[in-house]
């Protein structure tokens, strides 16, 4: 992965995105251990408490197109540590609501802030590691999904046993402000910014990205909107909406149906950290696959079938009353890994099929539609439980849509670039075939 003189943009640039990424999925998914603390602070029920959830990926999809393309087209560097700074504002205000109407909005704006970091680093990685390092590079970086998670789990658990759920939230929110610093000195936009990269490295560097860029020509804003509504686009927004709704719709549940079980909030974080710390080897060893394979498809095909049996495992244990923990922990940790597991390479397709300055609006597509799956996914899992006070039929609708996603994700194209230039919409193939029209009936 890394050669001799090759190592220092990997030691450089996917540490810092990963640390700062890695808080970020904290202040994600740490709400989801004040969930009991919420519903007697505010006096509502499993369906509320899911839709808090998913308020903060509302508000993920408002600067997913318009971040992405900032990023794309002016860098992630100042961007970043705008947000950097937003969204340590916001969280520390997701501790300081008083009704639910106040957190709702918190976690909204919590949302909006960090929704314009994913396609920003994303953009960054693809200007750092060519194709052929790429989905390794998301790999690495991606990592901090898992590892936040680990974190999240006993830290968030024991806060909440020793302080507070809202103490919880105000001491999780701070360190973005110290790591806006950090960012904004060590960060830059592209190799021929570092004046910390080694001459020899920076040109090869150059000359590879420079290689890679040649058979991706980029193209005009009145062109590379097109792949905004591409069907490939398209095809991969609804997959990865499918498997984020399964995967957070059993993620921010995961506290709530452990400490159902008769465990308290710190063993309930402790026993979490087991399906994350598997997560972080089974994240790094599909990017590593799929880069050896260049098949990403069939990686996170295989992705959504470990969630499905994770899914369906919880399916069996509601269905016939097992109160097993070990059991529960086991089939969480095969569907949180297996979720985990689809990020590196479904990520890696967009940049390596679609052309330079239309990358930014992909992806910001893909992510503002398939992060809708973490507002759909939670608040149906509590909808479903506050109608028939049980999880069973949650787990059954969320293996329905995994299932699906599978199915899906055999039918992404990634051998060859798309052509946006000759791609036509049926509006404007007609709008162009009039005026021929015309002529042949005078």
């Amino acid at each position: 992965m890394v050669g001799t003189g090759q190592g220092t943009r990997w030691l450089r640039i996917i540490p810092i995105a990963f640390l700062m990424y890695t808080v970020a999925f904290m202040d994600r998914v740490n709400i989801s251990f004040a969930a009991q603390g919420m519903a007697h602070s505010f006096h509502v029920n499993a369906a509320a408490i899911g839709l808090t959830f998913g308020a903060f990926f509302a508000g993920y999809t408002v600067l997913q197109i318009p971040g992405g393309y900032i990023a794309d087209r002016w860098g992630a560097k100042l961007w970043v540590t705008l947000l950097l700074i937003a969204w340590a504002a916001f969280a520390v205000c997701s501790g300081l609501a008083q009704t639910e109407r106040q957190e709702l909005w918190a976690r909204f704006f919590l949302g909006v802030a960090e929704g314009g970091l994913w396609p920003a680093v994303l953009i960054l990685i693809s200007r750092w590691f060519p194709r052929n390092e790429r989905a390794t590079a998301n790999a690495l970086f991606q990592i901090c999904l898992p590892v936040g998670a680990l974190l999240s789990a006993p830290l968030s658990g024991w806060l909440v046993s020793a302080f507070s759920w809202r103490d919880m939230l105000i001491f999780e929110g701070l360190p973005p402000l110290a790591w806006a610093l950090i960012w904004w000195l060590a960060i830059d936009d592209s190799p021929s910014a570092a004046k910390w990269l080694a001459a020899e490295e920076r040109d090869d560097l150059e000359r590879r990205l420079a290689e890679e860029r040649r058979t991706l020509v980029p193209l005009a804003l009145s062109v590379g909107w097109k792949a905004m509504i591409h069907p490939v686009v398209w095809l991969i927004t609804v997959t990865y909406f499918l498997a984020i709704m399964g995967g957070y719709g059993l993620m921010l549940w995961m506290p709530t149906i452990v400490k159902n079980l008769g465990v308290g909030s710190t063993g309930t974080g402790l026993l979490l950290m087991i399906p994350n710390f598997v997560a972080v080897f089974v994240l790094i060893y599909a990017g590593w696959i799929s880069d050896r394979l260049q098949n990403r498809k069939i990686v996170v095909f295989a992705s959504a079938v470990g969630v499905l049996i994770g899914l369906l495992g919880l399916l069996w244990l509601a269905h016939a009353h097992i109160t097993s923990i070990w059991l529960t922990i086991l089939f969480m940790t095969i569907a949180t890994a297996a979720g985990f597991a689809k990020q590196a390479p479904i990520w890696a397709i967009p940049t390596q099929i679609l052309p330079a300055g239309a990358a930014g609006l992909g992806l910001a597509v893909i992510g503002l539609v398939g992060n809708l799956g973490g507002l759909t996914g939670p608040w149906l899992m509590g909808y479903l439980q506050a109608r028939t006070h049980s999880f069973l039929i949650g787990f059954l609708a969320l293996a329905g849509c995994v299932a699906l996603g599978a199915l899906l994700a055999l039918f992404i194209p990634e051998s060859k670039p798309i052509d946006l230039r000759s791609f036509r919409v049926a509006f404007w193939k007609a709008k162009e075939a009039a005026p021929e029209a015309r002529t042949l009936a005078e």
